[in-house]
């Protein structure tokens, strides 16, 4: 077995480290085989060995940009700490992945699982993760002082502690997306949280920037002290964000934090947009600089959240349109008395029985409000039809709410009801709004029944269309310390 290169004549300092390399391999379960220019495909196999001295850490440490390590499928286990240290370039990332049709297995022993995280990506950068399963560790994986980290069809699950960080070190241009994580926070010996992605640091010494936390399904999230089962967290100074297309639900178990939380406080706003949430303490909590849209928030404690926090200094830059928010204690909570420039517009916001809108500050300056449709109760809020409208009941303005169905009915109060000025320029579906364009998280546009994904547990179905916006740029000459 030999590898092709780019140059027509072999140079042969690359020989002898492959020919080692070989002979490793074949003793110990794994094969080189070729792949155009200096880089390699490696495969390897199972069974776990549980010594210090795992196969698969070992050779994944040896990877240099462009090469690829396929892991069949299979478990892969050891009890002592396991660490990944590669960097790719952004011509040639290192990939990591599963066998294609095969699901090989990450995990450690019960015991292992209390000391150490399932695995850690320190000082890596341009490195792709593709169709793993992480079962168990306090954490499952946490990132360190890494950029430009892709984590996709992954299954992250049972973890003591919480799923997937990026809280050593700053990080910067991540993408998560169609992982799987749930069933976290499972310690019982002491203490635990339990969030399923968990971006910066509590303090903001440390800050994700620029990153793409897209279609993943989050679910069930379990903890027991302060720290919270939040699906996904977005600390303090964490900035130019997207959190998109993510579904996310029960974050109830031993406490009951949000399905999604934004701090804010960072250079740039925070984007979350066309998520589905139910079952959450509160569904989205933005504090500040978040621009929240087009998201469906049902049976939550409260829908939508946006008040102070004492590790944000100023609430400021909160954009909240056209979400639609059903059932639960409070559709939403607003504490605006000290926001500079925030907009409340196109929402839908049915909670009959319970409060609709909970206000405080919202009549200052710099602050937008209007167009909200509502049944409920209101407080520090008055139906004025300009800034609140009474919207009926939720069987009038949608097909089926009690089935999850939120598409507008034919004859829906919040048809051509926006306001445009401030609507954006697609919906929930990634279809593009029409003006006048409807109040809450869908266009209707016409259509009798939704053209696009049915709401329910699992991951929303994939197609979000390139016009989107992609993620910020990243900053370049980055250096890992």
């Amino acid at each position: 077995m030999t590898q092709q290169r780019r140059h027509p004549l072999p140079r042969l300092r690359y020989l002898a480290p492959l020919l080692v390399q070989l002979a490793i391999g074949l003793s110990g379960g794994w094969l080189l085989y070729p792949q155009p220019g200096y880089a390699a495909v490696i495969e390897i196999f199972p069974p776990a060995t549980f010594s210090c001295n795992e196969q698969f850490e070992t050779v994944a440490n040896t990877l240099k940009p462009g090469d690829e390590l396929v892991l069949r499928g299979g478990t892969y286990s050891q009890d002592c700490y396991r660490a990944i240290t590669v960097n790719g370039t952004a011509t040639q990332p290192i990939i990591i992945r599963a066998a294609t049709g095969e699901k090989p297995v990450i995990t450690r022993s019960t015991a292992a699982s209390q000391l150490q995280n399932n695995i850690d990506i320190a000082n890596s950068s341009y490195l792709i993760i593709r169709g793993l399963r992480f079962r168990g560790g306090d954490g499952g994986v946490r990132l360190i002082s890494s950029h430009h980290i892709t984590i996709e069809d992954c299954e992250i699950f049972e973890t003591l502690n919480n799923g997937l960080r990026a809280n050593t070190g700053n990080a910067d241009g991540l993408i998560f997306r169609r992982n799987h994580i749930h069933h976290t926070g499972l310690n019982t010996t002491r203490e635990t949280e339990g969030e399923g992605i968990y971006l910066g640091c509590h303090d903001g010494s440390c800050r994700v920037t620029n990153s793409l936390i897209e279609g993943n399904y989050i679910h069930h999230l379990r903890a027991t002290s302060s720290g919270g089962n939040d699906g996904i967290e977005v600390k303090v100074g964490s900035s130019g964000n997207i959190i998109r297309d993510n579904v996310i639900h029960d974050t109830t178990s031993g406490v009951r934090y949000p399905c999604i939380f934004v701090y804010g406080g960072g250079t740039s706003a925070n984007i979350v947009e066309g998520n589905t949430v139910w079952n959450c303490g509160e569904g989205i909590y933005a504090v500040s600089d978040a621009i929240v849209r087009n998201n469906i928030v049902v049976n939550s404690d409260t829908g939508i959240a946006t008040y102070p926090h004492q590790a944000v200094a100023q609430m400021r830059n909160l954009t909240i349109v056209n979400n639609t928010v059903y059932g639960g204690s409070a559709c939403t909570l607003l504490r605006w008395g000290t926001v500079s420039n925030g907009i409340l517009a196109n929402n839908a916001f049915y909670c009959a029985g319970t409060t609709a809108v909970s206000a405080v500050g919202i009549g200052g300056a710099g602050l937008t409000v209007r167009a909200n449709y509502l049944d409920g109760s209101l407080s520090g809020a008055t139906i004025d039809n300009v800034r609140f409208f009474a919207g009926g009941t939720a069987s009038a303005a949608f097909v089926n709410p009690g089935g999850f169905d939120f598409w507008p009915t034919a004859n829906s109060p919040l048809l051509n009801k926006a306001e445009a000025s401030v609507s954006p320029p697609t919906d929930f579906n990634a279809r593009p709004r029409t003006t006048p364009s409807d109040v809450g998280a869908y266009e209707r546009d016409g259509s009798t029944t939704n053209p696009g994904w049915r709401v329910l547990a699992g991951f929303k179905a994939p197609g979000v269309p390139s016009s989107l916006p992609a993620p910020p740029a990243a900053p370049t000459q980055l250096v890992v310390r």
